[in-house]
C-alpha cells in the first residue's frame, strides 16, 4: 500500500525529460523497485557518511534523491530519514576524533599544501572565535563543512560538546533536505539545482571573506612598527 507521502508526490508533475534520459529514469526506478531495501538503505548511509571524508560526494543530492525515493514508496521514510542523518553525523564525528587523537602532524604528513601551518592556524583563531556556531551550521557550508570536523578536533573541543553540536546541524540540515525532497516529489531534481545556486553562492562569500580578511591581516601587519631592538 503507498504511503501518504507516495499519494502527495504523485500529484506533483514531473520535470520534462527527453526521452531517452525517461527511458533510463524509469528503468533506475524499476531496478530500485527489485532491489532488496536495505541495499539501499545502506547504500544512502555509506553515502552520507563519506561525504565528509571525500568532499566531492555530492551528499545533499543523495539525501534529497533518497527522500524522493521514500516518497514514491520504494523504500520507507524513517529508516532512510535516521540512516542519512546518521551516516551525516557519524562521518563528521570520525573526523573529529581522528583529529583529536592524532593530531596536526598526521593531516600535514598525509596532505601537507592543504593542512599548512598558516591554513591550520588560521582555521583554528577563527574557530576558537565562532566554534560553536561553526560546528552547529557547519552542513549549511558547502566544501567547508569538510574541514570542520578536522579543526574542532585539533583545537581540543569537547567530545560531549561537539557530538551534541553536530547532532543538532545534520539534524537540522538533513531534515530541511528531506521535507524538500518530499514536497517537491518528482520535481526533485529542481531542489538539487537550487541546492548547487545555493553552494556557488556561499562559496563565493566565503572566498570574498577569506581574501578581505588576508588583506586586512597583511595591511595590519605591515603597519605595526618595527621593534625596538
Amino acid at each position: 500500500m503507498p504511503s501518504r507521502f507516495a499519494f502527495r508526490v504523485s500529484r506533483l508533475a514531473p520535470l520534462p525529460l527527453a526521452s531517452p534520459v525517461a527511458e533510463y529514469w524509469d528503468l533506475l526506478l524499476d531496478y530500485l523497485r527489485a532491489a532488496p531495501p536495505t541495499y539501499i538503505y545502506i547504500f544512502l548511509f555509506v553515502g552520507s557518511f563519506m561525504e565528509n571524508v571525500v568532499p566531492l560526494i555530492p551528499g545533499d543530492t543523495l539525501i534529497v534523491f533518497g527522500a524522493y525515493l521514500a516518497g514514491i514508496g520504494i523504500i520507507q521514510l524513517w529508516p532512510a530519514y535516521f540512516l542519512m542523518w546518521a551516516g551525516s553525523a557519524v562521518g563528521c564525528l570520525l573526523i573529529y576524533g581522528i583529529a583529536y587523537t592524532k593530531g596536526r602532524d598526521w593531516f600535514q604528513k598525509w596532505e601537507p599544501r592543504i593542512f599548512s601551518n598558516e591554513h591550520l592556524q588560521l582555521g583554528e583563531r577563527w574557530f576558537i572565535k565562532h566554534g560553536q556556531k561553526i560546528v552547529i551550521f557547519n552542513r549549511f557550508l558547502p566544501t567547508v563543512r569538510a574541514f570542520v570536523g578536522v579543526v574542532a578536533g585539533l583545537s581540543r573541543m569537547h567530545p560531549a560538546r561537539m557530538s551534541l553540536y553536530v547532532i543538532l546541524g545534520t539534524l537540522l540540515w538533513n531534515s530541511l533536505l528531506v521535507y524538500f525532497g518530499l514536497m517537491v516529489g518528482e520535481n526533485w531534481a529542481l531542489v538539487v539545482s537550487v541546492l548547487r545556486t545555493y553552494n556557488r553562492i556561499i562559496l563565493v562569500l566565503l572566498v570574498i571573506g577569506g581574501a578581505a580578511w588576508y588583506i586586512r591581516h597583511r595591511r595590519r601587519k605591515h603597519a605595526k612598527p618595527p621593534t625596538p631592538s
